[in-house]
């Protein structure tokens, strides 16, 4: 049994008469003794098991007679920690009773524990066992700190507008995304909605869904009411108009508090890449010629596939469908996520019958998940059981739906649904990969969005509704030299000859601060008159001038097989020290619109960021604006900001601005 240590080092004589120069006695038994401080109390940065969990006030007393000094810790101070005070009770270690504030000596109540006091950088290391440590210390919040935040009204915006200019006519692309919402007390209001037109197409007003919502923390929970997304883990996820309590990631350890997807792309001009989800525009930018990257989307729903759709400057639109979800249903042994819904669907001018759903998700075991979940609604039922596995080859689990649809004939469908998702890191070379796998065993089974669709058809016609689905996503990390990434999709439909494809390749790579990266993508399928459309980019960028600004030169090709060809060569940096003012100054050729230039100004500020661009070719002009941030409405005034997520922080700080 490892015993407390006192605060000791080698032990040390003083000579007094070198201290006692005021004529008082000096106590030096402390210090001669190796202890290094004497009793009292003193702020001391607290680790447990080699990392720090707090900064807090700690006394420190002599034992009886003895010169040496010794932390008290309390109860409390453990629980705080993280450390499992009921085991300690449970194995009668300490009393089922003990307060808070009883001091105990963890050191010799735990075998294989230890507390040292590094007096130089006043550390108080405490070691346990793992055993001994609460499942998720360290990886979240102590309950007691938990706080509903301050009454705030705020909105966080995306405004982006398109010109493009061709033959004496003009085109315009007008959009603004909104988030709003308002805080009082533990109850929190929210609103998700744009405005977008087009020349010739009067603005119109979207709102993708408005609910209350609040914390439930005794159910590790939030109740919401209003337009809401059901949870799509077990079923997909779909709007409704209702009520729901289900589980609150962000309150669980090691828990994130969302997947946030990547999407990637190809534009070949000054393009416009709107992102949807469920048919509502969730995100909308503009991009420059080349492979694009977008990371700041906020999707709406916990699954429902994302369709990216790329607005060239000519007026040509393509669009493909990239797949949401991607992880396997796996938690923790002895967790539980649950969802409880119930409403009334939603979705635009589609019927809108009521519907109750109800899943969980539990873990039997370190290595074995089960969940499932029931759905009834009018004239439909489903069904669904799963298993999740936790195994040396990877994470994988495997789900089967059954459900029941009856037409307005009242004819009646039954089908089954297998899915399949798989996920795993070789740990030797970093390389991970995720796969979704979709059949459609058999030709009359129905989501309940499809239910609803067809309810309207006599007869629910099944022709192409899908019928098999296969997503692959593969990333290579190459540590200093750059990554590579790959995904493929496949989707085939029930009486549809032929499936859609989609291949994406590429690699981003840099040697000493020279940045190189190559994209590769094949779209092929249904609906493609002029066949496969093969896309190509490449890019070079080569730093220059001085090392406070960091100015770049590159150049970049972009090719399609059914679209335009063209070469960019410019420049870019920034125009302060600060990096709030950004350029890129372009010229390129294209095989269809000859020469052109084109100007980027951003100015990324403590109140929004601001983005322009100009461009101009031998038969046409391209200009489009954009603006991002934030509006906070407090008891302290009105504060403009960056963009903001779902938690965001107020911090006033005298005689500084913004």
């Amino acid at each position: 049994m490892s015993m407390a240590t006192p605060v000791a080092a080698l032990s040390v004589e003083f000579n007094e008469v070198f201290l006692n120069k005021g004529g008082a006695p000096v106590e030096l038994k402390y210090f001669e003794s190796g202890s290094g401080i004497s009793p009292g109390n003193y702020n001391v940065d607290i680790y447990l098991n080699q990392a720090m969990v707090v900064r807090q006030s700690v006394t420190f007393i002599a034992t009886g007679n003895s010169p040496e000094v010794r932390p008290q810790i309390s109860l409390g101070t453990l629980k705080a920690m993280g450390i499992n005070t009921s085991r300690l009770a449970q194995e009668r270690l300490i009393a089922t009773d003990s307060s808070d504030e009883s001091i105990i000596d963890i050191a010799r109540l735990v075998s294989g524990a230890s507390v040292e006091f590094d007096v130089s950088a006043l550390a108080l290391k405490i070691s346990v066992p793992q055993a001994y440590i609460q499942r998720g210390a360290g990886h979240s919040v102590d309950r007691s700190l938990w706080d509903d935040g301050v009454t705030a009204l705020f909105t966080d915006y995306q405004l982006n507008f398109n010109r493009n200019i061709s033959q004496g006519y003009h085109n315009d692309y007008r959009f603004l995304g909104l988030r709003n919402g308002f805080n009082l007390g533990a109850w929190r209001l929210r609103n998700e909605s744009s405005v977008s037109g087009y020349t010739g197409v009067r603005d119109t007003f979207s709102s993708n869904r408005s609910y209350i919502e609040r914390d439930v923390a005794s159910l590790n929970g939030r109740f919401a009411a209003g337009e809401l997304y059901t949870q799509g883990e077990v079923f997909d996820s779909v709007r409704f108009r209702g009520v729901q309590l289900s589980s609150e990631l962000s309150m669980l350890s090691d828990e994130e508090i969302g997947y946030a997807p990547v999407v990637r792309g190809i534009a070949e001009t000054n393009a416009t890449v709107e992102v949807i989800q469920n048919n509502y525009v969730i995100y909308s930018t503009s991009v420059s010629p080349g492979a694009f990257e977008i990371q700041d989307i906020y999707p709406s729903g916990s699954n429902g596939d994302l369709v990216v759709k790329i607005i060239e400057a000519d007026g040509r639109e393509r669009q493909y469908s990239q797949a949401y979800s991607y992880l396997p249903v796996m938690i923790r042994n002895g967790s539980a996520r649950y969802s409880v819904a119930a409403g009334q669907y939603k979705n635009h001018d589609q019927a809108a019958p009521g519907f109750g759903q109800g899943t969980l998700v539990y873990g039997m075991s370190d290595n074995f998940t089960g969940y499932g979940g029931l759905l009834a609604a009018t004239g439909y039922k489903a069904l669904n059981l799963g298993l999740g596995i936790n195994s040396p080859w990877g994470g994988v689990s495997f789900d089967v739906t059954q459900s029941s649809s009856e037409s307005l004939r009242g004819q009646m469908s039954r089908g089954q649904s297998a899915r399949a998702l798989y996920s795993k890191t070789l740990g030797t070379t970093d390389t991970s990969f995720t796969m979704i796998g979709y059949r459609y065993s058999t030709e009359n089974y129905r989501t309940f969005s499809q239910h609803v669709e067809e309810s309207g058809d006599v007869g629910g016609s099944h022709y192409g509704r899908q019928k098999s689905r296969f997503d692959l996503n593969v990333n290579q990390p190459l540590g200093q030299s750059g990554s590579l990434f790959a995904s493929m999709g496949e989707t085939s439909y029930w009486n549809r000859q032929g499936s859609t494809r989609r291949w994406q390749f590429g690699y981003n790579g840099n040697y000493l601060d020279v940045s190189y990266n190559l994209a590769l993508s094949r779209t092929e399928g249904q609906g493609m008159e002029q066949g496969a459309d093969n896309q190509l980019s490449a890019s070079l960028s080569v730093p220059f001038g001085g090392s406070g600004r960091h100015q770049r030169a590159y150049s970049s090709v972009t090719s399609s097989s059914q679209g335009d060809s063209s070469v960019q060569t410019g420049v870019s940096g920034n125009l302060d020290q600060r990096n709030a003012w950004n350029y890129s100054v372009q010229g390129s050729q294209s095989r269809q619109g000859g020469r052109s230039a084109n100007l980027d100004l951003s100015w990324d500020g403590p109140a929004a960021k601001v983005s322009g661009n100009y461009g101009q070719g031998s038969a046409s002009k391209h200009m489009s604006l954009g603006a991002a941030g934030s509006l906070v409405a407090h008891a302290n005034g009105i504060t403009l900001g960056p963009s903001v997520g779902e938690t965001f922080a107020l911090v006033e700080v005298s005689g500084v601005k913004g």
